[in-house]
């Protein structure tokens, strides 16, 4: 078919004839009954149910809809959507039941499927210990109201403490909805301790943070956060049905597990398995053994998981991930009749299945181990880290473990991640040393086929035989020389499409259905503001030395770049009584830096000095508005000789936030920072 015939358009497209097979293809494989749709993990996730959420609508304080069912009815449906992996089918149709559930009779009990992450309770001798608190202040205090709704208990007011398992914001989000602020503190003081991992506070800056403004927007692509939920768009998230639309909240943590131990909380024994480089940087497993029940956090969820996530991360250790899971199994596998997690549903002990938990774990520990060490004998015979990625092919046992199908992670991308974690991304070939840009490789390639319209008579040849990876490669060049050439987004949008159709990870059908949307429609404008509720939370809360690292960040080291220039900061309390002078009275030294503006950077030494230098004074609090350039609002609360070396450092500030639109599918045409 020639360009002058192919019909382009922005509407979205039925399944062709090719993913029809294709996904055809894949209920053969399984066994899926494409009219009648239902295996064992769906019938799991519906068990124990005591108060049904699958038709529930959640509301902010401005009436605003945080979370509603309603657009994922048609998983009421038993057929599968042609537009749907029937594998992927099977995850979100299991993730769309909504409910307060029974994990331990009496003891432990879930709030699932109004938010990407589940909020767990366990009852102590007096109250409730709470596991992970969702994404958002909103769902949070839904979840404790629901609960107390099914339970007939007052939940909200007999918190005794809070566990978070890691470092990412779907698990920490809404604290704020359930407890307050106030309220935090150490429980010998009569307060609601926060357990949270060794390394917990400075792996959220980093990821939240310091690489905030990238994430979010990339983070666009992996939950399609623009999609319309539907058989056309968004169907699943993979750990959930997706993310709502709330308030993310953020509570300095009082109690830091920096060992195996055994803490006794609330008169109720909780073993602590911390688990470092796992999913999170920072994260651990929990066990209750008057329960016997396990806690496996992210670490083992219904789904393989992501050793490198797309929104971008810190690649996880997968040799980490599987030797903590082995571990787990060994220490609680046996004295365990449930393990339950952060995401998806619990697993169970039965008498058809004696040994499931003890399943559930050692079929996580292998899928990991085997990904990890035949990426690695394949790179040791030559292969690529992309070649690696196509030859892997789990064993059939393992394979046909529904729990660790590729709904969330997927073996390509992991082999990818194990590779770059041992060898990094460079492939050996010289050619890559110095690779030329995304659009320098587009324009060569369109130069050496000839034209843009030849590149996409190519292209649309392969779209027709049901090449769709290719076609959308091909047509990217185009998008990339020319991005107002709308044949090619066009073509490029219809075969990312037919691939989301097609994709049993439901961050790739997310991916490819976002971009088919942003070729069609453009880049969104602005985020969602409520996106930086939880970002502004962390910075509010940065540790003075987390203030100094992202203060490098976000200042343009161009308009510092000629400056050789030192000063003392002293962090003070202004609420106690101390020994430095600060603003006519007398104030304790809370932290002390030797900071240094050298030629761009910003170097800086904690610790005293004893070098004469203009100083800066200032309360712990004050300092993240400097990170914003707010200088004059916080002015009057320093106490500085360094006035200029200040409002020099702020005039640098960059606005991270009228960057955050920066498009990824076609060329970013921004050349200076401002």
């Amino acid at each position: 078919m020639s360009v002058k015939e192919f019909k382009f358009n922005t509407e979205f497209k039925e399944a062709s004839e090719y993913t029809k097979t294709y996904n055809r293809s894949v209920a053969d494989k399984f066994g899926i009954n494409l009219d009648d749709a239902i295996n064992e993990e769906v019938k799991i996730a519906n068990r124990n149910k005591i108060l049904n959420l699958d038709d529930v609508e959640i509301i902010d304080d401005n009436g605003n809809v945080v979370w509603k069912s309603e657009p994922y009815y048609f998983y009421k449906n038993k057929a599968v959507a042609k537009t749907i992996n029937p594998s992927l089918w099977f995850n979100g149709k299991a993730n769309f039941a909504a409910g307060v559930f029974e994990v331990v009779k009496g003891k432990i009990y879930q709030i699932r499927g109004i938010d990407i992450a589940n909020l767990t309770l366990v009852r102590s001798k007096t109250g409730w210990i709470v596991i992970d608190v969702t994404t958002y202040v909103e769902t949070a205090r839904a979840a404790i109201k629901y609960a107390g709704e099914a339970l007939g208990e007052n939940i909200k007011d007999n918190i005794r403490a809070i566990i978070i398992s890691h470092s990412h914001g779907d698990h920490f989000g809404g604290l704020k909805g359930v407890v307050d602020e106030k309220a935090v503190g150490r429980a010998e003081d009569g307060k609601i301790p926060i357990f949270v991992p060794a390394g917990f506070d400075e792996e959220t800056v980093k990821e939240n943070v310091f690489a905030g403004t990238a994430m979010f927007h990339r983070a666009n692509y992996q939950f399609g956060h623009d999609l319309e939920p539907g058989v056309h768009g968004r169907v699943s998230v993979g750990l959930g049905l997706s993310f709502g639309k709330g308030v993310m909240s953020y509570i300095r943590p009082t109690n830091f597990i920096t060992e195996d131990t055994t803490i006794v909380i609330d008169g109720l024994e909780v073993e602590f398995q911390l688990t470092p480089g796992t999913e999170a940087p920072a994260e651990m497993n929990n066990y209750f053994p008057e329960y016997r029940a396990f806690w496996a956090a992210e670490n083992c969820t219904g789904t393989l998981h992501n050793l490198y996530p797309i929104r971008g991360a810190q690649l996880r250790d997968s040799a980490a991930w599987w030797r903590f899971t082995e571990i787990a199994l060994e220490k609680y596998g046996k004295k365990s009749d449930v393990v339950f997690q952060s995401h998806n549903w619990p697993h169970a002990n039965t008498p058809e299945n004696p040994n499931a938990v003890e399943e559930f774990l050692r079929n996580n520990a292998a899928v990991y181990k085997f990904i990890h060490d035949r990426t690695l004998l394949y790179a040791n015979i030559g292969k690529t880290a992309k070649q690696t990625a196509k030859l892997i092919k789990l064993p059939e046992k393992l394979e046909k473990v529904w729990y660790t199908r590729p709904y969330y992670g997927s073996i390509e991308i992991n082999s990818r991640a194990v590779y770059e974690k041992y060898l990094g991304f460079f492939v050996g070939n010289p050619t890559d040393i110095n690779p030329l840009t995304e659009l320098e490789e587009a324009k060569q390639f369109v130069e050496y086929v000839g034209s843009e319209e030849r590149v996409l008579e190519l292209a649309i040849a392969d779209f027709e035989k049901g090449n769709y990876q290719k076609a959308a490669k091909a047509a990217s060049y185009v998008v990339y020389v020319n991005p107002e050439n709308k044949q090619a987004r066009y073509l490029q949008a219809d075969a990312f499409e037919q691939l989301g159709y097609q994709s049993e990870p439901s961050i790739w059908r997310n991916a490819y259905l976002t971009g088919a949307r942003e070729l069609r429609f453009g880049t969104r404008v602005l985020p969602d503001k409520r996106e930086e509720s939880g970002k502004s939370d962390l910075i509010a809360n940065m540790t003075p030395r987390m203030f100094l690292d992202y203060l490098g960040i976000v200042v343009n080291g161009d308009k510092i770049a000629d400056d050789d220039i030192r000063f003392r900061l002293l962090v003070v309390d202004p609420e106690k009584i101390g020994d430095v002078d600060y603003l006519g009275k007398k104030s304790p030294l809370v932290d002390e830096f030797a900071v240094h503006i050298y030629h761009g950077t910003i170097l800086y030494y904690e610790g005293h000095t004893d070098e004469e230098l203009p100083y800066v004074i200032s309360p712990e609090k004050v300092l993240p508005a400097l990170t914003g350039g707010h200088l004059e609002k916080v002015k009057s609360f320093i106490d500085t000789n360094a006035i200029e070396i200040l409002e020099k450092i702020n005039s640098a500030v960059v606005n991270l936030s009228s960057y955050s639109s920066f498009p990824l599918i076609e060329p970013n045409t921004i050349n200076e920072i401002i």
